[in-house]
C-alpha cells in the first residue's frame, strides 16, 4: 500500500505533464496576440514611383503620395523650428491632406500619428490631443490672469497700465491658438465617396528630457495610419534646397 505521500507522489507526476502541454499552449497563444503582423507600410521616397515633393512660395515644403486608394500629401513650414518657441505650447505642427479615390469606406487615425525625432535618440512622440490641448491652455490662461491681476500689479501698481497690456495681449495669443486647434485640427473619421477628402493639422510636443537643441538640419519621420497601413514621410527641417516652384493666383 502507498502512503498518502506517495499517492501525493504519484498523482503530481501524472498530472503536471498535462499542466505543462496546457501551459505551454497559453503561452503560444499569448505570444500570437502580442505579436500581431505589423501593418504594411508605403514610405515617402525623393524620386520614388506616385511620390513627389514641391517647395511652394507661401514657404511651405509639400511630399505627396498617391495610392490606388488614396493620395495623401504632407505640409511642413520651412521655419517650423523657429516657430516652436514662440508658441503657447511647445510644439510641432504639419498639415495633411487626404484625397479618397476608392469605393470602400477609408479610415483615417491621425489621433494614432507618430513623430520621430530621429537626431534625438529616435525619441518618438505621439500626436496631441486637441482636446488636453484645449484644457491645459484654459489653464494657462487662469494662472496668467491669476498671476498678473493678483500678484503683478499688487506688486507694482505703478505699472498697471502696462501690465494690464500685457495680459490682454497674451491672451489675445492664447485664445488664438486655441480658436485655430479647435477649428484646424485634424480628427479621426472615415472617408466614402460622398466624404472624399479632409485635411487639418497635427502637432506634437516638442517637450521631452530627449530632446536637446535643434541640430540643423533636423530629421523627422512622420508616421499616420490610413485603413490598414501606416504612410511615413521622411522631411528635414530646414528642408534642402532645390527649385522652388511659384503658384500664381488665377489670371496673373
Amino acid at each position: 500500500m502507498f502512503s498518502d505521500s506517495h499517492r501525493s507522489l504519484l498523482y503530481t507526476v501524472r498530472v503536471k505533464p498535462r499542466r505543462l502541454a496546457l501551459f505551454l499552449f497559453l503561452l503560444v497563444l499569448r505570444a500570437g496576440a502580442a505579436d500581431p503582423q505589423p501593418s504594411p507600410t508605403l514610405r515617402w521616397a525623393d524620386g520614388a514611383p506616385h511620390c513627389t515633393l514641391r517647395r511652394g512660395e507661401d514657404g511651405h515644403t509639400y511630399y505627396a503620395i498617391s495610392s490606388t486608394d488614396f493620395e495623401i500629401a504632407l505640409s511642413v513650414d520651412n521655419q517650423e523650428l523657429e516657430k516652436v518657441r514662440h508658441r503657447s505650447l511647445p510644439m510641432i505642427g504639419v498639415l495633411i491632406s487626404l484625397d479618397y479615390k476608392g469605393t470602400d469606406p477609408l479610415a483615417l487615425a491621425p489621433s494614432k500619428s507618430t513623430l520621430e525625432f530621429s537626431k534625438h535618440f529616435q525619441v518618438v512622440q505621439r500626436a496631441l490631443n486637441p482636446d488636453a490641448m484645449l484644457q491645459q491652455l484654459q489653464q494657462n490662461m487662469d494662472e496668467l490672469t491669476d498671476e498678473i491681476t493678483h500678484h503683478q500689479l499688487r506688486a507694482h501698481p505703478d505699472r498697471k497700465d502696462a501690465k494690464e497690456a500685457e495680459l490682454q495681449q497674451r491672451l489675445k495669443d492664447y485664445t488664438e491658438m486655441m480658436d485655430f486647434i479647435s477649428t484646424r485640427t485634424l480628427r479621426d473619421h472615415v472617408l466614402d465617396s460622398s466624404n472624399a477628402s479632409a485635411s487639418g493639422w497635427v502637432f506634437f510636443g516638442t517637450k521631452n528630457r530627449w530632446i536637446g537643441p535643434w541640430r540643423r538640419p533636423e530629421q523627422f519621420v512622420l508616421r499616420i495610419p490610413v485603413e490598414n497601413a501606416v504612410v511615413e514621410f521622411p522631411f528635414e527641417l530646414p528642408p534642402k534646397g532645390g527649385k522652388v516652384e511659384l503658384r500664381h493666383r488665377p489670371g496673373e
